[in-house]
């Protein structure tokens, strides 16, 4: 599976949902010995790069009030339900994807305005399955040379030391139907990735039916209203790219723009779109102008003259953006190493 995959499934963690992915820092937990992919690696560095606004009070917010809405509309009667409230994974991980400054303490006010009673209880259930997720992820090779039996017999184990009784319950209920939806998901990328024959216009089609399919009726099902992300999922499919590619940059803008229209998109949208694909496109050149540079420096200074120098450079290329750029170097992450996604990044 190539990275990019890894990170369009991360992506859709809450779709089967990027986002996402997110969805995006752990394996999600598993039954009788499926597997679940840990995607951080991948999907961390995209992360550390989208320059997203500090998020909105989850009071008197759209985005929020249609979450609390659906929640409560879905799960008020349940709520008590330790498998229902872990079904709240998949949301919570695509608001902090699409937050990740502060996402969990704005979930977490979702949550008080559509569970006051449980928002608690709620936060103590899904924390007991991050640590879940991290056990799963640093045992996963001693799990992988067990029997099937074994394994599973310690899957168990490891449920119960954190939720007693209710493991049983959390590994029936929601969790699994909401794993299963992102299966199902994954599956349709997968085959439309690799299908032939196919045109560019099917393949939307194609993942905007199976979209529907499997997300109307249920808790997840608004994210089929999230235009920005379900288009930054299909662009990044590495056969949708494989096209655009081929195309010259005035052939390939005009093809990113006919597809957002199908998309749903207004003309007013696709062009502030466009906008940003050409700042996006202006940046790539800086930065790939930034890497070679910072490379031939490299080479030629060492210690504090080496870092005098990228000093220089990230102030060059990027002006106010300089300090960013050296911290996410620091955390040994360089975001220009990355695929210049052509309708994403």
């Amino acid at each position: 599976m190539s990275k990019r995959r890894i990170i369009v499934f991360a992506a859709l963690s809450i779709i089967v949902l990027v986002i996402i992915s997110v969805l995006i820092s752990a394996p999600r937990p598993e039954e009788k010995g499926s597997g679940a992919s840990s995607v951080l690696s991948g999907f961390s560095g995209f992360i550390k790069s989208v320059r997203t606004a500090p998020a909105p009070s989850a009071t008197n917010d759209p985005f929020a009030d249609k979450i609390v809405s659906q929640l409560q509309g879905l799960y008020g009667k349940t709520i008590a339900d330790k498998s229902v409230q872990a079904g709240m994974m998949p949301i919570r991980d695509f608001v902090m994807g699409l937050h990740p400054e502060n996402g969990k303490d704005y979930f977490y006010n979702i949550l008080k305005r559509a569970f006051p009673e449980f928002a608690d209880e709620i936060m103590q259930t899904l924390d007991k399955l991050d640590q879940y997720n991290r056990w799963l992820a640093q045992n996963r090779e001693r799990l992988q040379k067990m029997s099937a039996s074994g394994r599973l017999a310690a899957l168990e184990e490891k449920r119960k030391e954190l939720f007693g009784r209710d493991a049983e319950k959390i590994w029936s209920g929601e969790i699994l139907a909401s794993e299963a939806r992102k299966a199902k998901m994954q599956d349709v990328l997968s085959s439309l990735d690799d299908s032939r024959g196919m045109s560019i216009d099917q393949k939307l089609e194609a993942y905007r039916r199976s979209l529907h399919e499997t997300y109307d009726g249920t808790a997840e099902a608004f994210i089929t209203k999230q235009g920005v992300i379900l288009s930054k999922v299909f662009f990044s499919l590495d056969s949708v790219q494989a096209e655009l590619n081929q195309m010259s940059p005035g052939e390939r803008q005009e093809e990113i723009n006919r597809l957002r229209a199908k998309m749903g998109f207004t003309e007013e949208q696709v062009e502030k779109m466009a906008k940003r694909d050409a700042d996006n496109a202006g940046r790539w050149e800086a930065g790939l102008k930034y890497m070679e540079q910072r490379e031939a420096a490299a080479r030629q200074y060492e210690g504090r003259e080496l870092e005098n120098k990228l000093r220089e450079l990230r102030t060059e290329y990027f002006g106010d953006e300089a300090n960013t750029i050296a911290l996410e170097e620091k955390d040994n992450f360089y975001r220009f190493k990355r695929q210049h996604i052509w309708g994403r990044n």
